[in-house]
């Protein structure tokens, strides 16, 4: 197992159970005209289930340790076809529209491109589609992160709002990929980014990190990976040999996104 917390028995029975989750999302997401989407109470959020159980996926699977290319095809969907698909049957409007998901899980979204190998025409469609809460929602615009994100993708160039949105989580992270910093001091920024993130994440039940404490029949863990970490590697080039014995960096999945 890549990850060792939980059991191969616990991840035998969280895949079936994740399989049986994203069904059913995906016949109630088909059919969202004729069943009640359970716990949502508008149209525009009755896609969000389908598209958190798929990125789970990705991850319980990493967890797993299923081949890589089993890894990522949950993800890469949810990120390139059904994020873009949703907004645009949707809209952002609000009240039934697809509400906001926040700074950090554009983050996960943003390296599960990354990650995923996502051609430039799939990471165009999720930054077109990740724009509409900009517009409509003043959702903070794009920071230093976002912006090189997208430069990785080879799009165009686009205004930028602040060098970090959050700053006491992610502030490391953007100074292992600032063009004005060292080289030798980007492996050192990314390992201190790779060992606030757990933390950082958990105090604000963020990033679905903190849902593993109870390994229990009913337990949701997935794995606690830091996606950021890996595709900031990845992208940018930097040498990732000391964080290879992290707990919580995806060392396999880097390798296979550099291939």
């Amino acid at each position: 197992m890549r990850d060792r917390i939980a059991s191969a028995s616990f991840w035998k029975q969280a895949l079936t159970f994740q399989e049986e989750d994203i069904d059913f999302f995906e016949r109630s997401y088909k059919n969202r005209s004729e069943t009640p989407f359970p716990s949502h109470g508008n149209q525009g959020a009755k896609g969000l289930p389908l598209l958190t159980s798929l990125f789970e996926m990705s991850l319980l699977l990493y967890s797993a340790s299923s081949p890589m290319e089993e890894v990522v095809a949950p993800g890469h969907r949810a990120v390139t076809k059904h994020f873009p698909e949703i907004v645009s049957n949707f809209g952002t409007k609000m009240p039934n529209g697809v509400p906001w998901h926040g700074y950090d899980v554009t983050h996960r979204f943003i390296a599960q491109l990354i990650l995923c190998k996502a051609t430039q025409a799939e990471a165009a469609a999720f930054f077109e589609a990740l724009d509409q809460f900009d517009r409509i929602w003043d959702a903070g615009g794009y920071d230093q992160i976002w912006a090189a994100s997208r430069r990785h993708f080879g799009l165009p160039e686009v205004p930028v709002t602040s060098d970090v949105h959050w700053p006491e989580a992610y502030r490391n992270l953007w100074l292992a990929i600032d063009p004005a910093e060292p080289e030798f001091a980007r492996p050192h920024h990314l390992k201190k980014f790779l060992d606030g993130w757990y933390d950082e994440m958990a105090s604000e039940l963020a990033a679905q990190t903190t849902r593993g404490e109870n390994l229990g029949e009913n337990s949701t863990y997935v794995g606690y990976w830091c996606l950021e970490a890996a595709a900031a590697s990845v992208a940018f080039r930097i040498d990732d040999r000391e964080l290879r014995d992290h707990p919580h960096y995806p060392g396999e999945w880097a390798d296979w996104a550099r291939r």
